[in-house]
């Protein structure tokens, strides 16, 4: 099939990419202009690539590269936890957005993912980490786990929670905390409070 080569090459520098992405590729060189469609469908087909959502792409058979798709995002929650080696479960990835999304729940790349909205005042808490392939990805440190925890209503076991207190910088915690209503700033510190030792 005609482009692969080069479309293969170009691509495998990105986590992900859309059918505008794609299009440009192939117009840029030579192709019509609807023979994107294809295309897209050959290589998903011969599993060069792989459908993340309607209109986005990867060349990787690898959950963590769709939440490029959902951009601005960070990795947060569960997949945080399993980042930060603060409990050892295979647990679904876990995508923080300000986009608006349409169901919280959904299939990516095969794999359960959860998609979390959050507002855009209250997006931060994050860096840019090494991942395989030499790509970067952003998760959320572990004082942002904590305080998302209680934003999003989402409660781990005893043990997990300990572990985090032990490895919390407060200073860090309380200057996140200041973007936050009382309410999760109380029950913030009502979960340090009981899980110290």
């Amino acid at each position: 099939m005609k482009y692969v080569k080069q479309f293969l090459r170009y691509f495998e520098q990105f986590p992900a990419f859309t059918t505008r992405d794609v299009k440009l590729f192939l117009r840029k060189n030579g192709a019509s202009k609807g023979y994107y469609r294809v295309f897209m469908h050959n290589l998903v087909r011969s599993g060069r690539a792989f459908g993340i959502k309607k209109g986005a792409y990867t060349l990787y058979d690898d959950p963590m590269m769709g939440g490029f798709t959902f951009s601005p995002f960070y990795y947060g929650l569960e997949t945080a936890l399993t980042y930060h080696k603060l409990w050892d479960y295979v647990t679904p990835v876990t995508i923080v957005t300000t986009r608006r999304i349409t169901g919280s729940k959904i299939e990516l790349l095969g794999r359960n993912t959860t998609v979390r909205r959050i507002q855009r005042k209250l997006f931060f808490g994050y860096s840019m980490v090494g991942y395989g392939g030499g790509f970067y990805i952003p998760m959320a440190d572990i004082e942002k786990t904590l305080i998302d925890s209680v934003y999003f209503h989402t409660r781990f076991s005893r043990d997990v929670y300990l572990k985090m207190a032990k490895r919390i910088d407060a200073a860090k915690l309380n200057s996140y905390l200041k973007q936050y209503s009382g309410i999760v700033k109380k029950q913030v510190n009502g979960y340090l409070q009981d899980y110290e030792e």
